[in-house]
């Protein structure tokens, strides 16, 4: 039976020819050329022309691998050719093996190797473009904030130095344009820069003990006054209960509010906008605060609450209601690093309310750490101090020149040229430096890791404040390890230059 069925079922895909010498077949099987005995192999295909020197080599075996060839069903087949000679008794055999399935499916293996190989360089080259994308927008950004900040800082200072001058009511009215403008200005930087830390990850929440209230009371302070220049009225309401210290990140929270006041006043023409803060519980040292912004503007539609949210969208583009659409995207993006969202419910023509829950630590350490670190004691006034300022802008010089004189107990010495700050500390004794980080042929941190390496024990020790544009974890992380004590970002105001230098003079 079995053999019956192997006669009825196997297919065999090879023919066995046996030639003389001179390649004239003597027999064949007929398997895959048939009526081929009293013909020449070179009938069969050309190739075979080429077998014939190896048909006179005697006890020789000759394979010739992938061999294509056309068969009497005008079908190409591919082949492996065995041409066995013996000892010249015995004429040469020709076996022709079909191997037409085995090569087709070893060449689809092959090719799709191939291709997932040349998919995957392909996604590799894609990676390493939107990496050099990215790393050259997030540079172009740093260098183009960083140039701007300078003739920023320059302009809200002197600004505040014309307040303090005699002027009349025409001239005080020109100099609230400048300040409305550049404090506008100064906005769009940091929302463009933020939204590239967003985007490439480096947005990260830095925690550390504030006082709440106050926070809500400067906040209060200044979008009253907006509130009011609008035809506004600006209502708080903020619960007595509130802690008045909490762990948190205060720049970020004054962030997210005031993008939501900002964005109240903008949309409403008539009216109020309310402000609240509500404390839900205290619960495992975290105190949840309840943060809702209404107000009584034009509202948004249904099927556009979730577009507000979308980076550079602003669904009304009236010339009236101007902005780069980044407020209320970096406003969700910062309260969800805290684990929570941004609630919004809106009626068209009658107004919206924005709303979030925020935890923030509440520890006793931190409560204490908090008042010592309030309790700033000011440079003794019967001494000067001397300070070198490291900076190359004239602007930013002028500017800080202008902020110290007015102090009175303040030396100011100037350095522009990294190379030139290690000879003038040799030569000079210093209670501070401010450093600008980016100078002409280097950078500030660098310089920094210098003067730590000094052999005098008060030069290493000398504290020294950052003045930069570039504030992002990595940048003040590399600012730490090169020894500076602190940082001031650019565009700065009085205030802040005078408070954390006296923070280091105590």
């Amino acid at each position: 039976m079995l053999e019956q069925y192997k006669k009825e079922y196997s297919q065999s895909v090879n023919q066995y020819i046996v030639v003389d010498l001179d390649g004239n077949i003597l027999e064949s099987d007929n398997v895959i050329f048939p009526d081929v005995v009293g013909k020449n192999l070179s009938d069969i295909h050309p190739f075979f022309e080429s077998v014939h020197s190896a048909l006179l080599e005697p006890n020789k075996r000759h394979i010739f691998s992938c061999i294509h060839l056309t068969n009497p069903e005008n079908q190409t087949i591919i082949t492996d050719i065995i041409v066995k000679t013996f000892d010249g008794k015995q004429p040469p055999l020709v076996a022709i093996l079909d191997l037409t399935t085995h090569y087709d499916n070893y060449q689809t293996t092959a090719q799709v190797r191939n291709e997932s190989v040349i998919n995957s360089q392909i996604l590799e080259l894609k990676n390493e473009y939107l990496q050099e994308k990215e790393a050259f927008k997030n540079a172009f950004i740093a260098n183009f904030s960083h140039e701007l900040r300078d003739p920023l800082t320059g302009i809200l200072t002197f600004s505040d130095i014309l307040k303090k001058t005699h002027l009349n009511d025409e001239q005080l009215n020109y100099l609230r344009v400048i300040d409305s403008s550049s404090t506008y200005l100064k906005q769009l930087i940091e929302d463009i820069l933020d939204i590239s830390k967003i985007e490439a990850g480096k947005l990260d929440l830095v925690i550390s003990p504030f006082n709440i209230k106050q926070l809500l009371e400067d906040i209060q302070s200044v979008f009253a006054i907006k509130a009011q220049q609008k035809g506004l009225e600006l209502i708080t309401n903020f619960n007595d209960n509130l802690p008045e210290i909490v762990g948190g990140d205060a720049l970020r929270l004054r962030q997210v509010l005031s993008n939501l006041l900002e964005n109240a006043i903008k949309f409403t023409e008539e009216g109020t906008v309310t402000f609240n803060a509500s404390l839900n519980q205290i619960r495992a040292q975290k105190a949840s605060i309840h943060f809702q912004v209404k107000d009584t503007g034009i509202g948004i539609p249904v099927d556009k609450l979730e577009d507000i949210f979308t980076s550079f969208t602003q669904l009304n583009n009236s010339q009236a209601y101007k902005g780069a659409g980044l407020g209320l995207a970096i406003a969700k993006h910062l309260v969800s690093l805290t684990h929570s969202k941004i609630s919004v419910d809106s009626t068209v023509g009658e107004g919206s309310t924005f709303s979030t829950n925020i935890n923030f630590i509440l520890d006793k350490n931190q409560v204490l750490k908090s008042k010592k670190k309030d309790v700033l004691t000011a440079p003794k006034s019967n001494k000067k101090f001397s300070i070198l300022l490291v900076e190359d802008s004239e602007i930013t010089q002028l500017s800080i020149l202008k902020i110290l004189a007015s102090r009175g107990n303040y030396f100011l010495d100037i350095v522009t040229k990294g190379e030139d700050v290690i000879p003038r500390i040799e030569n000079s004794e210093f209670d501070l430096i401010l450093m600008d980080i980016k100078l002409p042929n280097s950078y500030g941190d660098e310089i920094t890791k210098l003067i730590r390496k000094m052999p005098e024990r008060e030069h290493k020790k000398i504290p020294v404040i950052a003045l930069t544009a570039r504030v992002m974890k990595d940048d003040l992380k590399r600012y730490k390890k090169a020894g500076i004590n602190d940082v001031i970002q650019k565009p700065f105001d009085e205030n802040t230059l005078v408070s954390k230098i006296e923070e280091y003079l105590k």
